[in-house]
């Protein structure tokens, strides 16, 4: 099992503050939006560090609790690049922020189809099952 909770309470984190950082951004005052923009940005880096360090022991009751927190925290990002594109001084954020959602997206999808349905998909582990007793070592000779 990863470490489920500390996952889940980063995920919180960063959906408080970029809800309320983008409505800092809505706001017509432009006081540290780039800086607001780098530390959530900064934030999305270190929760898709965790997640990709911690992909390979997270379970099914594990993604339970996080999931629906992270498909909050793709959609706020959509937003935040959505609003971001319409201001030129936030523009050079724009590509960091495709690729922040791009590899959550990808996680997210992983996380579903390889630790969640392949264990329980029965053709499938034995398909791996039969591969495990092939002898490759001819291959590389």
């Amino acid at each position: 099992m990863c470490q489920t909770a500390e996952i889940s309470r980063h995920i919180g984190r960063i959906g408080r503050r970029s809800f309320d950082r983008r409505m800092r951004l809505a706001s017509p005052l432009f006081v540290e939006r780039q800086g607001e923009v780098a530390r959530i940005l900064n934030e999305v880096d270190r929760l898709s560090d965790r997640l990709h360090d911690e992909f390979i022991t997270i379970t099914e009751d594990d993604y339970r609790m996080f999931g629906p927190e992270l498909k909050i925290v793709i959609s706020t990002l959509k937003a935040l690049r959505r609003e971001s594109q319409s201001r030129p001084e936030l523009r050079r954020y724009d590509e960091r922020m495709r690729e922040q959602i791009l590899d959550l997206e990808e996680l997210d999808h992983d996380i579903v189809e390889f630790r969640i349905k392949a264990p329980k998909d029965e053709e499938l582990q034995q398909t791996l099952a039969s591969i495990k007793d092939i002898d490759f070592s001819y291959l590389f000779k």
